[in-house]
């Protein structure tokens, strides 16, 4: 018996992409043929980006939903959500004109982990700065990631309440297990909750010097 020395190796399987990484450039792309672009920050904030231009100053209820991962005092911090980085790209855009964005990436919150969740979870948020923009706007854009993302699912707005948006809503897919007659793992509703959203609240496009008599807009997070 020989061995031919001179063949070709053997291919060695490296594995494959992470899921979260596959869903991450999955939506980009969705968002990129919407004429979004896709912006990245740091992960260590300010209080002051992270809440305080959000809408959610010291002592706001909400902040005790995002116990948060303070770094040395109470001015830093592990973000706890991706906001932050709409609110840094808003700063800088010194010409106060329009906006599309999407903001992967990761946060981190004082929570149990379970099935449901974690201390470090995946986040992309949206936002779009414009002129007489509305709800209608808002689910349009969303129903147009989720068919691309899912397939065709029915969708729904359902009322919700966050500090930086106003009005809030949750916003829900039929559940592509039982279509909509209710299973264990829409939890008999018939509807799974993909993310919250809403309009800009008039204070958070202030802070970060936009005139609310000309310039709306949405966000989103997933």
């Amino acid at each position: 018996e020989k061995i031919d020395v001179t063949l070709p190796g053997t291919k060695i399987s490296l594995g494959a992409p992470n899921i979260l990484e596959k869903v991450i450039e999955e939506l980009e792309e969705i968002f990129i043929s919407l004429g979004f672009d896709v912006v990245e920050g740091p992960e260590v904030e300010k209080d002051l980006y992270n809440f305080e231009m959000l809408n959610i100053p010291k002592g706001h209820p909400a902040r005790d939903d995002q116990d948060s991962f303070y770094i040395e005092n109470d001015e830093i911090l592990l973000r706890a959500h991706t906001s932050p980085v709409q609110i840094h790209t808003m700063l800088k855009n010194k010409e106060k004109n329009e906006i599309r964005i999407i903001c992967p990436g990761k946060a981190y919150r004082r929570d149990t982990d379970d099935a449901q969740h974690s201390h470090n979870f995946t986040q992309i948020e949206g936002l779009l700065v414009g002129k007489n923009v509305s709800l209608a706007h808002l689910k349009s854009t969303l129903d147009m990631m989720t068919s691309k993302l899912f397939g065709s699912a029915n969708s729904r707005f359902r009322p919700s309440g966050y500090p930086f948006t106003e009005p809030s809503v949750e916003y829900d897919i039929e559940c592509f297990n039982c279509k909509g007659k209710g299973c264990n793992l829409c939890k008999n509703t018939g509807w799974i909750t993909v993310g919250g959203a809403g309009m800009v609240h008039p204070n958070v496009l202030k802070c970060c010097g936009y005139d609310t008599e000309i310039w709306n807009g949405f966000a989103f997070g997933f």
